[in-house]
C-alpha cells in the first residue's frame, strides 16, 4: 500500500513537472511574425511558422503538416490579409488567435496604392488582400503586434508576466531607436526616390519618409506592359534613378534585364528574413540596402 502511495505521489509530480516546464507553442503564417514573437516569448515558447519565406506567401498551398502545427498551437498568429484561405486555416486551432490585421488602427493600414506618381494608368490588384499585408516593415506596427504577443502569452501564461514584459519592453526600446536611427538617416539623403520590382514596401517608404514612385510588376504574377516599362525608364533618366530594388526569389529577370539598358543597378532586398536570425536583424540589412542604394 506504501509503495502504491509512492508510486502515485512521484506520478504526479512528474505529471506537474511537464506542465511547468512545458513551453508556449506558437504557430504564425510567415516567418516575420513568428521572428517577432521569439523576441517577446524566449525560451518560454516554442515558435514555427507555416509558410517558406522564399515562396510567396499569397499563392501558398497549406500542407497537412502545416494543418497539423496550427491544430496543436496554443497560439494562432497570422495577418488577416493576402495569406491564402487563412480564415479557413485559423477555425482549425484550439487555441488563442492573434489576427494582426484587427489590432492596427484602421488609419494605419494601407488599403489603396500608395504611389507618388499617380499619372500612372493602372491598378494594382489585390485579389487577396483587405489591405497591404507587410505591415513589420514599418518598426513602430511592430510594436503594436509586439504589445498583443504580450498581452496574449500573459493569458496564457501569468505566472511569467514580468519575464514576457521585460521582454516586450526590451523590444519597443530597440524597436524605437531603430526607428529613430534610420528615419534621422534618410531625412539627411537628397534623393529619396524609390522604386521596387513588387509593391511590398508602402509601410516601410511611409515611416521612413522615402518617395515611392513606381513598380515594376502590376499586381501578384501580373507582367507589366511595354509602355508601363517606358514611364518607368523614363522615371529613372528623369529623376536620375541609379538602382532599384527587388525582393530576394520575387522578380522576373527579364524584366530587369530590360531596365538595366537605362544604366541603374539591382539591390537584392530580404523583407522576410530569409537570412536574418531575427527581427531586428531583417530590418537593419533592409534599411542598410536601401540606404546605400539612395544615397549613391
Amino acid at each position: 500500500m506504501l509503495v502504491k502511495r509512492v508510486v502515485s505521489i512521484f506520478l504526479l509530480l512528474f505529471i506537474f513537472s511537464l506542465d511547468v516546464n512545458a513551453k508556449v507553442k506558437v504557430t504564425t503564417t510567415i516567418k516575420p511574425l513568428a521572428d517577432i514573437f521569439r523576441e517577446i516569448g524566449k525560451d518560454k515558447v516554442s515558435v514555427d511558422y507555416v509558410i517558406p519565406p522564399n515562396i510567396s506567401f499569397h499563392i501558398y498551398e497549406y500542407k497537412i503538416s502545416d494543418i497539423n502545427k496550427v491544430k496543436d498551437a496554443d497560439i494562432f498568429v497570422y495577418i488577416g490579409s493576402g495569406e491564402p484561405k487563412v480564415e479557413r486555416l485559423a477555425r482549425i486551432t484550439k487555441g488563442q488567435i492573434v489576427k494582426i490585421g484587427s489590432l492596427i488602427p484602421e488609419n494605419l493600414l494601407i488599403r489603396t496604392f500608395e504611389i507618388e506618381e499617380h499619372n500612372q494608368h493602372f491598378d494594382i490588384e489585390h485579389s487577396n488582400e483587405a489591405f497591404h499585408p507587410a505591415v513589420w516593415l514599418d518598426p513602430r506596427l511592430a510594436i503594436i503586434i509586439a504589445n498583443s504577443y504580450y498581452k496574449t502569452l500573459v493569458k496564457l501564461d501569468p505566472k511569467n508576466r514580468d519575464f514576457y514584459y521585460k521582454n516586450y519592453s526590451k523590444f519597443v526600446l530597440k524597436s524605437v531607436n531603430l526607428y529613430i536611427q534610420w528615419k534621422d538617416k534618410f531625412d539627411k539623403l537628397n534623393n529619396k526616390y524609390f522604386i521596387s520590382y513588387h509593391y511590398l514596401y508602402p509601410y516601410l517608404t511611409k515611416a521612413f519618409g522615402l518617395n515611392y514612385i513606381a513598380v515594376i510588376e502590376l499586381g501578384h504574377g501580373r507582367k507589366p506592359t511595354i509602355k508601363h516599362i517606358l514611364h518607368i525608364s523614363e522615371l529613372i533618366r528623369k529623376k536620375k534613378i541609379k538602382y532599384i530594388f527587388a525582393s530576394l526569389y520575387f522578380f522576373n529577370p527579364k524584366y530587369l534585364a530590360l531596365l538595366k539598358k537605362e544604366g541603374v543597378k539591382i539591390i537584392y532586398l530580404d523583407p522576410m528574413g530569409v537570412h536574418s536570425k531575427n527581427y531586428f536583424e531583417t530590418m537593419n540589412n533592409l534599411l542598410e540596402n536601401i540606404y546605400k542604394g539612395l544615397k549613391k
